[in-house]
């Protein structure tokens, strides 16, 4: 009789688990304002979806121009003008990105970190639809990091603080290095990674692709 009796309730508490575990996914999973880019524009979302590195900053740079810095769980929504840009990100190592960007597009680079000598390596990984397991896996990260909405948004087109100024001056030499490097892997035909036009992120339906 015992038996009997414990069968529906022990349905009920894996029906009301399942309840509470879809609610929660489709809490989490709640889209903030959407960022999206102005007439013209372009938009790159720089994401860090994993904790691991959490003391290191990564930098990114577009082309010889400092987007930015992102610890882990945050992001960066960059506004910039279609067509090509080399993205680069900065830890222990040298990252790239050939990009070619279309306009009024939204686009997401993943910042992954990896296993180093003294600290966190960088590596850049585009979103990228071809790839199905692995797009999937990405868009439930990323819509996760942008629910919680703890980001920025950036435009060259706005007047930097004195200070950032400053500081990418005295970078300049050392990007151009680094640019420079971008061009002779190029020339060497070494693998970059792309991010073609066609990889933008339709954000209105994500949640339902």
């Amino acid at each position: 009789m015992t038996n009997i009796k414990s069968k529906p309730m022990k349905y009920f508490i894996l029906f009301t688990l399942t309840f509470l575990s879809l609610f929660t996914f489709a809490q989490e999973t709640q889209l903030p304002e959407l960022i999206t880019p102005a007439k013209g524009k372009s938009m790159v979302y720089f994401t860090r979806t994993s904790s691991v590195g959490m003391l290191i900053n990564f930098s990114f740079y577009d082309g010889e121009e400092l987007i930015g810095k992102l610890k882990p769980g945050k992001f960066i929504a960059y506004e910039c003008s279609p067509g090509d840009h080399v993205f680069i990100g900065k830890s222990e190592n040298t990252d790239y990105v050939e990009a070619n960007l279309e306009e009024g597009k939204i686009y997401v680079i993943d910042s992954e970190a990896q296993m180093g000598a003294f600290k966190a390596r960088v590596k850049l990984v585009p979103l990228d639809k071809t790839n199905e397991k692995k797009y999937k896996k990405g868009r439930k990260n990323f819509l996760k990091l942008i629910a919680k909405n703890k980001g920025e948004v950036v435009s060259f087109e706005e007047e930097q603080p004195t200070e950032e100024v400053d500081n990418e001056k005295e970078n300049n030499s050392s990007m151009s290095k680094t640019l420079a490097k971008f061009y002779e892997n190029k020339q060497k035909n070494k693998k970059i990674t792309q991010l073609t036009p066609e990889m933008y992120v339709d954000m209105e339906n994500l949640l339902q692709e």
